[in-house]
This record gives C-alpha cells, structure tokens and sequence, in this order.
C-alpha cells in the first residue's frame, strides 16, 4: 500500500461514500409488456419479494438504471431518453442515440446491453450515462445491417430540479467506429473508471479513463484471432453487437460476437491493457438449415472467476421433414483450462447426452444475462421471468439452473441491463494503489433453503476482499467457512451474524433468520440512534432509544484505523472528544454484533 500525506478533501468524501453502501444496481427494469405495451417494472434487490411496479412507463427492449447508495432508483433509461425515480423525463433528457431514426417509433432502443450509469470519479453530484449508438453498417447487408457506430454520453448533475436531475450535455462522442458494446471495470487505484470497447469485425480494442479530470482520448490495442474482417458470409456476423463484459474482480475480459465465438483476454487493471486471449470458435453448422441465430448475447463470470457462462441459441429447420423452432443452451466453461472448448458443459436441460431431436425443439431462446448483487447470475428470455444461476461458482449441473424464476407473470422481452461491479475497491500493493485508499470489507450474504427443513445454506455475498469469515448462526454454532451449510435442532428465531475481516478491517452484517415461525413473532424491534452535532468541535451528542441491548459507538479516520471506541446507554450519552484531530470520521453503533447505524462525522 503506497499511503500519502495528502489527500484532497472530495476525494475522502468520495471514498468513505464509496464503501458506506454501494447499492447502485440494486434495481433492475425490467422492460416491455406485450407487443412493447406500457409495463414497468424493477426487479428490487433490496425487498424480500423483489418485484416493484412504479409506474406505467415501458423500457422495451433497452434497460439501464442507477440506484443512490442505498439502493433507491435514482435514474432509468430506455435508451430514447433518461428518466428520474418517479418516471418523468429528466430536463434535457430527450433524443438520445439518435443516429438510426426508423427506430424512434419503438417505445425503446433495440440496442440490448448496451448503456450504463457511472457516477463521476470524485464528484458524487455528476452522473455519466454511457451507450452505444447504433447505425448502418458499411456492408449494409442483412443480418449485419447494425452495427455500433458511436460510443456517447451524456452529463446528469443529479442535485439540479431540487434532485430530479439535469442533463447538462448529451450525445457527446467518445468515439466512432464498427463497435461493439462497452464494458467499465474499476481503476487499479481504486477510484477511475478503465471503459473499453471493441471493434466488431477487427482484432482492435479501444480503451478510455475516466478519472475526475473527465474522459481521455482513446487508446488503441491491436490484439486477438477472431476472425475478421468483412467481407462476410451472409449470417455470420451479429445484428446487435452486445455483450462485451469483465469479470467481477476485473481479472478477465470477454469480446463476443454469437456466429464466431468469443475471445478470452486477461485484464490490467493498471494499465488497462488486454493479453493471453484465449479463443473459441463455435463450428461450422452441422447441417446446412441448423445454424446459430442472433440470440445469446449473455457472457457472464462467476464472482469467484472460476467459471464462465455464455447463452447462445440454434435455429432450427427449414426443410419440410424438419420441425422448425429453437434451441436455447447455457454453456459453462471452466477458466483453468488452457483450451477452453476443451472445458464445456451444457448447464440448462437440453444436454448433448440426453438430446432427443425433435422432442427438445422450443420456441424460446437465450438472450442476455447478468450476474446481481444477490450473487446470482439471471438471464433473460422469451419468456415471462429469468432464469437462474443459483450458485454460480458451483461447477457443473450443481450450479443449479432454475428456469422461469422469478417468474413476472409478464412479457419482458430481451431486456437485462449491464451493471459495471460498483463494488470493485483498488488492487491493494499494485503500482497503481497510489491514492492511499485501503479494501475495507463489507460484510453480506444471503439465507437460502435446502431440502431439509432445518438446513440453510448461507451464501457469502462480501466485498472489498476478505480474506477471513467468522460465522455465528444464533444457536451457539459457528463457522469460518465462507459459505457455510447449517443445520438447527428446532424451530425459533435466530439472530445469523457474518464477521468479515482483512488486514486494514472487519465488518459484521446480522439478519434474522424465521425457521418455521412467523414474522410477527420476532422480539426484535426497530432502533433509533442520533449523533449530533455535524460538523463536530469538543463534544458529541448521542442518543440511543430504550430497546437496544448493549450498544457500542467506534469512530474510525479516512484510513479505515479506530480513533475510540466506547459502550454506550439508553438515552444520551455525552462523549468528550477535543483530542481527535479535524477531519473526516466514519462511525457506527452496533448492537451484539450487529451494525444498527453508520455515518460520517466532520471534525473541525
């Protein structure tokens, strides 16, 4: 860790916002309705239920949101224009992409996974909004008649209208080419913002930083075997070029196209360069009317970068003893190997071992598919819901592949967004950890049923690399496995706490776990806790309500250390605090292990 004695004050602000909560694609759109009609939902990963319906505005077959840190939708688009929590057209937010007009008719843009929110490096007010552009494509020959032409973004200062926002500037190009989709991965220094795309017909890669001096000039990196360039033959190239995307530690990063195959590269978080592609190449069609169509846009790691999963879809039949319809695959590959085609295995039902054609034909397919902060990976189909990877880092048919669930009871399309991993913190000791910032991790996980009734499997959903897992289930069991099965002795209420630690800090989540009884029965009650005055010279004010058991209050500076720690009482407690230095404070009070309120303090 490279520390410095010098930091600029918005970047401390900056950085403790950054580890407070980090919520910002905690909610999904989920598109059109049918025939694109006026349905709008979120996917909602805060809620137990999940599903939210806000209003009746459709996102079609675009979607693209950014939460606050907290989890609330702050900014959704679909493509045409951005719209703000409650609905409403943000001032300015009109007429983007515009560069293939026939599709200004569609209650969305078609581009798929294609644009994303990123919050400016060091002003959290300023809010960018990445997508690609589609036009005509130079052959311009069907299927291949689309292709991304400019990369753009547009400028939201999220405080103007009394927070609903403002476009400041809008289609600004960033670059223009033959492009496929953009992807963001987190700087090494644990602040910028690496944005690269791809060409779509040539082993050329285009790289862009976004730091808080704004967006630099494309770089250019000339690697990779796909096979390029056109001219083409007829259905081997993707309408719409979607589905570039990283791993979520920023270790890998995948160039798909759905007729060729796909590139594997490894990642420089540093220098933002790519390197040891490596390549597969789907084959030729094993029949001249059996061929590899348009969907299967999904290319998504495994949070551990293990595993890598990739939707793709065959059409089937134009002959008459041939019965016409589709075949949707989900495909694993397994990223120790060198020659990954080597590695597949076939993840949903229809498995090359027990294919009975014509019995599996389907009208369905594949599309795009995303990895959530529930850890789960979802892809969209032509049905009505996702379907789910529930352990993605599980090799084989245990990763279990549920279909139609959650199920929406709705058309949505093909829409999915691609979230960049806003959870991503600096390489700690790389020669880019220059700002001084350290991987204080967060704890979280999820409670997940198994076949016996008193058995759960607790699925650790952390952050900002821990490197240690401390459970306690609340009946006298622990563990320090990081994905613990647990099974209890009876029915009850259980207070389940995970601990998460590294070198520069821990951190501890607590939920309540109901086996077998009601809600309405749990002892535990909502607390109230009030720290005051902020900013802060000589004394600190807090108040702590009745019903919390045995609170403790620590206070900790900008670099993650603890500057005091002190038990706490109901009511209010007076701490002296002239000796703490000015400066940025974060601070908690927790109770029996569990975080009950964290905040920032100013000293001064």
């Amino acid at each position: 860790m490279n520390n410095r004695s010098f930091f600029p004050f918005f970047f401390l602000v900056f950085w403790a916002n950054f580890i407070a909560a980090q919520k910002y694609d905690y909610m999904w759109p989920l598109g059109s309705g049918p025939n694109f009609s006026d349905y709008r939902f979120f996917y909602d990963f805060k809620s137990s239920d999940k599903l939210m319906r806000v209003d009746t505005f459709s996102t079609g077959g675009y979607t693209a949101s950014f939460c606050d840190k907290n989890g609330e939708i702050l900014f959704f688009s679909n493509g045409l224009k951005i719209l703000d929590k409650l609905g409403v057209i943000v001032e300015n937010g009109e007429g983007l992409n515009p560069t293939v007009v026939e599709w200004q008719s569609y209650k969305s843009y078609p581009g798929g996974q294609s644009g994303f929110f990123l919050e400016k490096p060091g002003n959290e007010n300023i809010v960018y909004f990445i997508s690609l552009d589609f036009g005509l494509h130079p052959a311009n020959e069907w299927p291949y008649k689309y292709v991304g032409q400019n990369l753009m973004v547009a400028t939201i200062d999220i405080m103007a209208n009394n927070g609903t926002g403002k476009v400041l500037e809008k289609n600004k190009i960033l670059l223009t080419g033959t492009l496929m989709s953009p992807a963001a991965c987190r700087h090494a220094n644990g602040r910028d913002w690496w944005l690269l795309v791809s060409n779509a017909d040539e082993n050329i890669h285009y790289r862009v930083l976004i730091s808080p001096d704004g967006f630099s000039h494309p770089d250019t990196q000339f690697i990779g075997t796909k096979p390029n360039p056109i001219p083409f033959e007829g259905g081997n190239k993707n309408n719409f070029a979607v589905g570039n995307s990283f791993s979520p530690k920023g270790n890998y990063y995948t160039d798909i196209n759905d007729y060729l195959g796909f590139s594997i590269f490894e990642f420089d978080r540093c220098s933002g360069l790519l390197s040891h592609e490596r390549r597969v190449d789907y084959p030729p069609p094993t029949y001249p009317n059996y061929y590899r169509n348009a969907p299967g846009s999904g290319a998504v790691f495994s949070p551990d970068e293990q595993l890598f999963y990739k939707t793709t879809t065959f059409d089937v039949g134009w002959e008459p003893w041939i019965p016409y319809g589709t075949l949707p695959y989900l495909l694993q590959y397994d990223l120790s190997f060198s020659n990954l085609s080597e590695s597949v295995d076939t993840i949903n039902i229809i498995d090359s071992s027990d294919y009975h054609f014509p019995e599996n034909i389907t009208w369905d397919g594949f599309y795009g598919a995303e990895l959530a902060p529930d850890g789960r990976i979802y892809v969209v189909h032509s049905g009505l819901g996702y379907c789910t990877v529930q352990y993605p880092n599980v090799k084989g048919k245990a990763c279990k592949f549920v279909h139609d669930k959650p199920f929406f009871d709705v058309v949505i399309g093909s829409a999915i967004p691609y979230m960049p991993n806003y959870r991503l913190g600096p390489l700690d000791g790389s020669p880019c950890d220059t700002l001084g910032l350290n991987n204080i991790p967060v704890a979280n996980f999820r409670m997940d049923d198994s076949l016996d009734f008193f058995t759960r499997y607790f699925y650790d959903l952390s952050h900002h690399e821990p490197v240690s897992w401390q459970w306690d289930f609340g009946d006298g069991a622990i563990s320090t496995e990081q994905s613990p099965l647990h099974t209890y002795d009876s029915t009850g209420i259980y207070q389940v706490c995970l601990t998460v630690s590294n070198q520069y800090g821990s951190d501890t989540q607590c939920k309540t776990l109901y086996m077998g009884v009601s809600k309405t029965e749990s002892p535990f009650v909502e607390h109230q806790v009030e720290i005051s005055p902020n900013p802060f010279r000589d004394r600190l004010l807090i108040t702590i309500s009745d019903n919390l058991p045995k609170p403790g209050f620590r206070l900790y500076d900008q670099m993650g250390r603890l500057v005091r720690e002190d038990v706490l009482s109901s009511g209010i407690n007076s701490l002296e605090s002239s000796q703490i230095k000015p400066g940025l404070y974060l601070w908690e009070v927790k109770s029996k292990g569990e975080r009950i309120k964290s905040g920032k303090l100013v000293k001064f």
